[in-house]
């Protein structure tokens, strides 16, 4: 999985950097890999998919084009997410797709101490 994991960590960062093309090369990639149960796998990647989809299109009314992005921020949806995933038992495409934007959201916090995106 550490493979996986820097993978999904340089997906995030092509999409930051709005990158699509390299961000959807490493998509590509992040399919052919292990990712958890199948169900958890296609919810994790729904969500990935969808990510790419939004900052491609920049349409405001989306979530990852209009929601701010502050540290402060960043925390609250982060438990919101985790709020989520723990109040009752979730599918595992759901706990996959909720799993993904966790990632982003951690990983948007890290990289914010290194820059400001």
């Amino acid at each position: 999985m550490p493979k996986t994991r820097g993978d999904v960590q340089r997906f995030f960062d092509r999409l930051l950097e709005r990158r699509f093309s390299e961000a959807e090369r490493l998509l590509e990639a992040i399919r052919g890999k292990r990712l958890g149960g199948e169900e958890f796998k296609a919810g994790y990647l729904k969500a990935l998919e969808g990510m790419l989809l939004s900052s491609r299109s920049g349409d405001e009314r989306d979530f990852l084009n209009r929601a701010s992005f502050t540290p402060q921020d960043l925390r609250r949806y982060g438990r919101e997410l985790r709020r989520m995933l723990k109040k009752g038992v979730k599918p595992p495409f759901d706990q996959g797709f909720l799993s993904a934007w966790m990632d982003f959201i951690s990983h948007r916090l890290g990289s914010q101490g290194s820059s400001k995106r």
